[in-house]
């Protein structure tokens, strides 16, 4: 019984005296925010490259309220199912649809460090409809979601079918179970 206390004592004296004097740094460090300007086909690109992952794509700009009211919900989904298998892509279109003049990079960027969007982000560079369609399903009108199955397929689209938050939440799960 003696020899118990004398570990209990010495494990209390060890506990003690490594107790940090400072604050612990943060775990991980912050992953930068950056965006790339490209075209239908880089996009399309990017798509094929993450083959066997569930990808879901956000047409929007920063010129658009109700993509900016929506951009928060986009990070979202990022941070819950990221280390699921989902892969986040942003798509500005202040470029591309954006009417004569005004663009300019530094606000699609700051307007992405403000929401924390630490996924890929582009911009697309030039006005190409037919293809945005065909590539994406995107109509003519943002803020437009893609989500992609993990063989690359499109599973849904906004301009198919509106869901609720809940709705996509659930298709997302159910498309990284498979």
């Amino acid at each position: 019984m003696r020899a118990l206390g004398v570990v209990v004592l010495l494990a209390l004296v060890i506990a003690a005296g490594c107790r940090p004097t400072a604050p612990l740094p943060e775990p991980t460090a912050a992953i930068p925010v950056a965006v790339t300007e490209t075209d239908h086909d880089g996009l399309y690109g990017v798509l094929k490259q993450q083959k066997g992952k569930v990808v879901l794509m956000d047409f929007w700009a920063t010129w658009c309220p109700p993509c900016v009211k929506t951009f928060p919900e986009f990070v979202t989904l990022h941070r819950k199912y990221a280390d699921q298998g989902l892969v986040c892509v942003s798509v500005s279109m202040d470029v591309a649809w954006r009417p004569k003049g005004g663009y300019d990079k530094t606000q699609v960027l700051k307007f992405l460090e403000e929401k924390s969007a630490t996924f890929p982000n582009f911009i697309a560079a030039k006005q190409d409809d037919e293809m945005y369609q065909r590539l994406f399903g995107l109509g003519d009108s943002i803020p437009f979601q893609a989500l992609f199955g993990k063989d690359g397929t499109r599973v849904w689209t906004k301009g198919e079918k509106h869901l609720t938050e809940a709705e996509l939440d659930k298709l997302i799960r159910t498309e990284l179970a498979k």
